[in-house]
């Protein structure tokens, strides 16, 4: 790996936050949730945030946290905040559990989007939610659902069972579940246990959904689409109760190709993206160039 110089990890750095503002614009995360990336320099850290995106504006508000054990680095990245205590409402666990578990993730994206909170609420190991529409091929057949109240029990009684993935129990858990197959058990199907999960998307029960991708545009990407299409089904089952029309998703084939050829960032999408939430007059980034 290249040595990346100083004012070219702050130009990286300044992607991550420019992503914090296009999630917030596009209501993917608010005062809750939260977009990371593994550090280009040293892939045992990455960095991320504790503070609601709409008040991420420099580095000082950026966090670096080992992958390993998801303790924070005790001599961050020049101008990071350096963490002296985790936390309360911290879920920093998700994250390095699944950097640690697939090395080849690069950007990990968890959100609490009410419009898609639905589609993980059912007893069962996958979600409700399918492929509606091109943009949502990703999501495959029914991603699993992550429920904690499962592994509550292998916990400590004082650890709070509010649904929140803060230890590194759970965020491990968590990591494993992005492998299962729909019916819960490990599958291969091809994919290296040692580089990628075999889900993009992984809902978690009354509490939201994350992704996982290997660019910090492919990540946003995907979470911008998981709530679309969370919108899209919503409206299509509301129109189905008055109709005698039945909903046709994605096939499977389908859901492949489109996954294969056209879910991803492109150039001019995140260009766009970009240039919206600068216009917008909500948000600061002070590491991009005036």
């Amino acid at each position: 790996m290249e040595t990346m110089e100083m004012d070219s990890l702050d130009q990286f750095l300044s992607q991550l936050i420019t992503a914090f503002h296009i999630l917030h614009q596009h209501e993917v995360i608010d005062e809750h949730g939260q977009i990371s990336v593994r550090n280009p320099r040293d892939p045992s850290t990455f960095f991320t945030s504790s503070r609601p995106a709409i008040l991420v504006s420099s580095k000082s508000d950026l966090e670096q946290w080992h992958v390993f054990d998801g303790t924070p680095v005790r001599n961050p990245y020049a101008g990071c905040r350096k963490v002296e205590s985790v936390p309360e409402q911290s879920e920093h666990y998700t994250h390095s559990s699944i950097y640690f578990r697939y090395p080849g993730v690069r950007s990990i994206i968890h959100s609490h989007c009410r419009a898609a909170i639905i589609y993980g609420l059912c007893d069962s190991e996958v979600s409700m939610l399918q492929p509606s529409y091109l943009m949502a091929g990703f999501l495959g057949p029914s991603p699993p659902i992550f429920d904690p109240s499962k592994y509550y029990d292998a916990l400590p009684p004082s650890q709070p069972q509010n649904l929140m993935v803060n230890c590194q129990y759970l965020g491990d858990a968590l990591a494993e579940a992005l492998y299962r197959g729909r019916d819960g058990e490990m599958r291969l199907d091809g994919v290296s246990s040692h580089d990628l999960p075999r889900h993009k998307v992984i809902f978690q029960r009354g509490h939201g959904y994350t992704v996982w991708a290997e660019s910090v545009e492919d990540a946003v990407w995907r979470a911008i689409h998981v709530r679309r299409d969370a919108d899209i089904q919503t409206a299509a089952v509301m129109q189905r109760a008055t109709s005698e029309q039945n909903i046709v998703y994605l096939s499977g084939k389908e859901a492949v190709d489109c996954d294969r050829t056209i879910n991803h960032a492109t150039y001019e999408q995140w260009l766009a993206w970009t240039v919206a939430a600068e216009r917008s007059g909500l948000y600061r980034n002070l590491l991009r160039p005036t």
